[in-house]
């Protein structure tokens, strides 16, 4: 039996688990990084307390409005990455938050989503690295 073997063996590792974990930290770092970019680039305010569910595709976030005192709370109940116009975006779809009035204005008038950019992030991979 190889060393390598004994010691996931011995330490009870579970190699794939930790290869999923690894791709699944970078994605989500990938995601956030994108959400983030895009949301201060844009003056909307400041995302905090990202979390993503890479296996849902789903994407939870707090979001400190610029020129507000109160924090939006935003859930996105889907995202995938499309090719549009030539660029990779990050689609986010299904969009709920605290506030009853913009959650009802995303689901009347933003059945497309909100198109996040890409760019540089990912250099052309962003299917790859988030639609597995």
């Amino acid at each position: 039996m190889s060393a390598f073997r004994y010691v996931v063996l011995v330490f009870g590792l579970n190699i794939t688990l930790w290869a999923d974990f690894s791709i699944d930290a970078f994605r989500s770092k990938l995601l956030t990084s994108a959400v983030s970019m895009y949301f201060e680039s844009k003056g909307y305010g400041k995302v905090e307390n990202a979390t993503v569910d890479t296996v849902k595709k789903t994407l939870h976030f707090t979001l400190m409005p610029e020129g507000e005192t109160q924090k939006l709370i935003i859930d996105i109940g889907n995202y995938s990455v499309k090719k549009i116009d030539g660029e990779e975006k990050l689609v986010l779809q299904n969009i709920k938050t605290n506030r009853i009035w913009l959650t009802k204005i995303f689901s009347d008038h933003m059945s497309e989503g909100i198109r996040v950019p890409m760019g540089p992030t990912t250099k052309g991979a962003g299917a790859l690295l988030l639609d597995f």
